[in-house]
């Protein structure tokens, strides 16, 4: 064993093992020695920052500028701690530069600046469109304008106010030229029923009614919207319904409100002329006062007042008997006097009597006076009235109320 070790072969051959162990253990041949790995491919990564807003340099004083897209993404790739810093700080700026060209459309080129040398950068998109016009200003008027179909029932919008009037418009020539509407829209929610004032944001519109890309001044305006509630007096009109109980006359039907005002839209109301209001009359058996509600007609939003009191004038139905030769019946007569009937050429009348159908079917003649009263009269011919003695529960009525007699001495025949 001495001898083999002593033999130079044995040495090289010791030695020739022992490098190509350390070789094989200083580069992790087989990656089982991760931890010997350069640190520049450690550290490497590649990042994205989303949103990056885009700085435009141009003469904003006389030029409008369009196409330029308003946010970007940026890629970038390096060692980690750069990309990190970069993403957490962002104090970079991302940015088209239109300083030198003139008026028209040119494709430029998205730059950036402070960005780290040691990070790799690509912006997504990295060109773009633009068209740099010039600049106008031009005084527009502003139309106010809310949805009408919020108005309560029978209320109307009167013309708007907007305080103030013009605003001035600034954008793209082409786009100042293609305004046909500048409006002040209202934003309200729910039934509206009184005036309306608000600031409203104004807006830019083409013939479509597409928005438009200009600068308002000011960017609101004071918008009132006066809201009325038109109004109009019409006359009451009463219809009687059902008939009359047996034996009940229904003398009149009236009310001391003989009209009432109405509120509605100007267009409702022109085609209203009256209301009508009915009335029960199957249970009425005497004079009576009714509260009837008013029923309002499609379109009217109000009535006031909103009911009338109706007076209901009834007498128990009269039933009618007429009593021929009553006979007239003298009194006072001066002594040593007499008269004769000039009219009615007979000393009796006819009678109606009135009342109820039990008390009139019951009467006879002999209930009944009809009286002339001659005292104080002197001869002569004269007009005496008539008066009648009749029972209490009947009303009577003479065929004529006055008699001409004459009247003079029996002496003188």
């Amino acid at each position: 064993m001495d001898n083999f070790m002593e033999n130079p072969w044995f040495v090289r051959i010791i030695a020739l093992l022992l490098a190509i162990f350390l070789f094989v253990t200083a580069n992790d041949i087989g990656g089982k020695n991760k931890s010997s790995t350069p640190n520049s491919m450690e550290n490497s990564d590649i990042d994205t920052i989303a949103d990056v807003p885009v700085e435009v340099y141009y003469d904003s004083e006389n030029l409008v500028v369009s196409g330029v897209p308003e946010t970007v993404e940026v890629k970038l790739e390096g060692q980690r701690r750069f990309v990190e810093a970069a993403k957490r700080q962002r104090d970079f700026t991302i940015y088209v530069d239109l300083s030198d060209l003139e008026i028209g459309k040119h494709r430029v080129p998205i730059l950036y600046k402070d960005i780290s040398d040691k990070l790799k950068v690509a912006v997504e998109p990295s060109y773009t469109e633009v068209n740099l016009q010039e600049k106008v200003t031009k005084d527009f008027r502003v139309e106010a304008e809310f949805n009408r179909s919020i108005l309560a029932e029978g209320f109307e919008a009167e013309q708007p106010e907007v305080e103030p009037k013009t605003v001035k418009v600034t954008g793209a020539k082409d786009v100042i030229e293609r305004i046909m509407y500048v409006k002040a829209t209202i934003d309200a929610s729910g039934l509206i029923n009184d005036t309306i004032k608000r600031e409203a944001r104004v807006t830019v519109l083409d013939r479509d009614l597409n928005k438009l890309s200009a600068s308002v001044e000011p960017e609101t305006v004071a918008v009132t919207i006066p809201i009325t509630n038109p109004r109009k007096n019409v006359p009451i009109k009463i219809n009687k319904e059902g008939e009359a109980p047996k034996g009940i006359d229904i003398k009149a039907v009236s009310t001391v409100t003989p009209e009432v005002m109405i509120f509605g839209t100007t267009e409702v109301l022109k085609e209203i002329d009256e209301l009508e209001v009915s009335v029960d009359i199957s249970n009425i058996h005497e004079d009576t006062e009714i509260e009837v509600p008013i029923e309002r007609p499609t379109g009217v939003n109000k009535i006031t007042p909103e009911n009338i009191t109706v007076k209901v004038t009834a007498d128990k139905q009269q039933h009618e008997k007429t009593l021929d030769g009553i006979p007239i019946e003298e009194k006072g007569l001066n002594a040593g006097m007499e008269f004769e009937f000039l009219s009615p050429a007979t000393d009796s009348v006819a009678l109606k009597v009135f009342g109820e159908e039990k008390d009139v079917k019951d009467v006879k003649k002999g209930q009944f006076h009809v009286i002339m009263d001659l005292a104080g009269l002197s001869s002569g011919t004269h007009d005496v009235e008539l008066a009648v003695e009749a029972p209490e529960n009947v009303k009577c009525e003479l065929s004529q109320k006055t008699v001409k007699v004459r009247i003079r001495d029996k002496e003188n025949g």
